[in-house]
């Protein structure tokens, strides 16, 4: 995989930039759907609006406690401030609540403007906030990667065909063949856009 081509960087949020600690087996428990269920997705498929709604308020109630907790993944604040005085273009593509992301970035400060969550977009694995920030900054898909640490990561950046970085944790060995690229440190990143 070139990485010498990249223009620019496009996050996820949670499990990337920030520690939300969300528990989402507890997020299924008070929804009361079993544990691994895809929420968002479980919604689209519902016809009770009300049930839906039902849903959607305990998983924003979570995101929320979570954003209000919100730290820094290891690393992340030192390498994501140099790359913005880097000038490197940087996003945020996120699966959350605008509230909540604005939450998190404020809370701890995040050097990033341009923020693409699920009220913009359908959430990921959908490639659609992807290739919106390339729409926005004018740049080839193929010149921008994406860092997450989830499978839907993954997927979207695959979809978006942008190159997919995962940032590699206890719970994410199993998608290290699945990634373009696997970073163990976030300060890798600055050595792969410079």
């Amino acid at each position: 995989m070139n990485i010498n081509h990249l223009k620019g960087l496009i996050f996820d949020l949670d499990g990337t930039l920030a520690d939300t600690a969300l528990d989402f087996a507890l997020m299924c428990a008070d929804a009361g759907l079993p544990e691994g269920t895809k929420i968002l997705e479980h919604c689209q498929q519902l016809t009770d609006h009300n049930r839906v709604r039902e849903i959607l308020t305990i998983v924003e109630r979570h995101e929320l406690v979570g954003a209000n907790q919100a730290r820094w993944i290891l690393d992340a604040e030192e390498i994501l401030h140099q790359l913005h005085t880097a000038n490197i273009p940087l996003a945020i593509v996120t699966r959350n609540m605008r509230q909540a992301a604005k939450l998190t970035i404020e809370r701890l400060n995040i050097p990033i403007d341009l923020v693409i969550t699920r009220e913009d977009c359908a959430p990921k694995p959908s490639p659609q906030g992807l290739l919106e920030v390339a729409r926005r900054w004018q740049i080839e898909p193929s010149q921008l990667a994406y860092v997450g640490d989830f499978q839907f990561d993954i997927e979207a950046a695959k979809q978006a065909e942008m190159m997919s970085i995962l940032l590699a944790n206890q719970r994410n060995e199993h998608l290290f063949d699945s990634a373009d690229l696997v970073i163990k440190k976030f300060e890798s990143l600055i050595t792969i856009i410079n």
